[in-house]
């Protein structure tokens, strides 16, 4: 209608989704608990959006073109993998090698699903949790020596100042690398110890309370998997509903619990690193991952009718657009895709025509729409395009 259409998203049924979140935005009856851990909005081949008209219905991509980015509601009940990106250049060349090696796009050993890079944003929607980022080595260091185990030796010796690699990039690598060469025997002795005493170690050293309690729940939902240790080594970062961070390319990152709008490249390249039990590409990992400290910057919402979320790279930008009932134009400035989160967006076409968007449903806005139509209604959106400013970030970690 108008140059703009409502769509019809997929949804991914991933374990780690949540029954609750996503049924509900949507008003959907889950009475048998199937997560739902992702709604896509967009063009990415992986998960297609459907552009509705009087008409009937078409892949999105026909209206819209390709569009540069991909859009998606999240909602956590259980940590996803630790993981990370490649940039454009990695992505063509994992792409191409792996399309060489003829391993099929919906094999589970396939990292490269397309040949597009992945720097992303996160939203929290409601509070949020992730992982995201090294810590210095001297603060990895502090952490894990305040376990007393003989295996957790084999993890210092990388982080001590004295060693030859005490440049933090070597640090870092060689940390990594122990981390995966410790057998199981080793892994099993450090979430032993790690489950018998943590309760101590957060009494002697409160300042270290929330990664330890983090680390516990970790070592529970992945016995045997000393990628629980994750939160000693990777900044954990709270997001109150609002608040968001960037995540670029080559960062070491995995949300753990909680809702969010994420808007990254239209990509589904993801390389993991542990806490799941889906593929796990070492040398993949290695080859993308930037091997020095880095801290996110937090987005902190402003209480303002029209808030930017810029990307300081990937081409791409997330509004938050609020209203409480009068009549304004569309802010953003290019095509875009807008979500519903909170009451009922009321298009009003300047040909007559009018358009509701309620809770939960959303629509592709094309570049002919712009300036054709006035929103009102008493609303809370997000929307998807391409950036229009910069926005000052200031970071915050646990």
């Amino acid at each position: 209608m108008n140059g703009v259409y409502k769509l019809r998203n997929t949804i991914k049924h991933y374990e780690w989704g949540s029954a609750a979140y996503i049924p509900e935005l949507l008003g959907i009856e889950n009475g048998a608990g199937r997560p739902y851990a992702e709604m896509w909005m967009g063009t990415h081949p992986g998960g297609q959006s459907f552009a509705v008209s009087d008409a009937g219905e078409e892949p999105l991509s026909r209206v819209s073109g390709e569009l540069p980015f991909l859009f998606k509601l999240l909602a956590a009940e259980k940590p996803l993998s630790i993981q990370a990106h490649p940039d454009k250049a990695q992505a063509e060349a994992g792409y191409a090698d792996e399309n060489a090696r003829r391993i099929p796009l919906d094999a589970p050993e396939r990292s490269y699903k397309d040949p597009n890079h992945k720097p992303e944003i996160i939203c929290a929607l409601t509070p949020f949790h992730a992982l995201c980022g090294f810590r210095p080595p001297d603060g990895i260091k502090r952490r894990l020596s305040l376990f007393s185990c003989p295996a957790i030796k084999k993890l210092l010796r990388p982080l001590e100042a004295d060693a030859d690699n005490a440049v933090e990039s070597g640090a870092l690598k060689m940390f990594l690398n122990a981390l995966f060469e410790l057998s199981a025997d080793e892994q099993a002795e450090i979430l032993e110890h790690a489950t018998k005493n943590i309760g101590n170690m957060r009494n002697e050293h409160p300042q270290y309370a929330c990664e330890l309690e983090l680390t516990a729940r970790l070592a529970a939902l992945f016995p045997g998997d000393a990628s629980a240790l994750s939160p000693l080594y990777l900044n954990v970062i709270a997001l109150a509903a609002g608040e968001a961070i960037f995540v670029p390319a080559g960062v070491l990152h995995a949300y753990i619990h909680g809702a969010g709008a994420e808007l990254m490249a239209a990509s589904d390249n993801v390389i993991r690193g542990g806490l799941t039990a889906k593929h796990i590409d070492r040398a993949g990992l290695f080859g993308i991952v930037k091997f020095a400290s880095f801290l996110p910057a937090v987005y902190r919402l402003q209480d303002a009718a029209f808030y930017e979320y810029a990307a300081p790279s990937g081409g791409f930008s997330l509004y938050r657009i609020k209203n409480l009932g009068g009549e304004t134009g569309f802010p953003v400035k290019s095509a875009s895709i807008l979500v519903c989160m909170k009451g009922a967006v009321r298009f009003r076409f300047k040909d007559g025509g009018v358009l509701t968007v309620r809770r939960g449903e959303s629509v592709f806005i094309s570049k002919a729409a712009l300036g054709a139509f006035l929103l009102s209604g008493d609303f809370e959106a997000y929307a998807a395009s391409q950036p229009a400013s910069g926005v000052t970030c200031a970071p915050r970690q646990c």
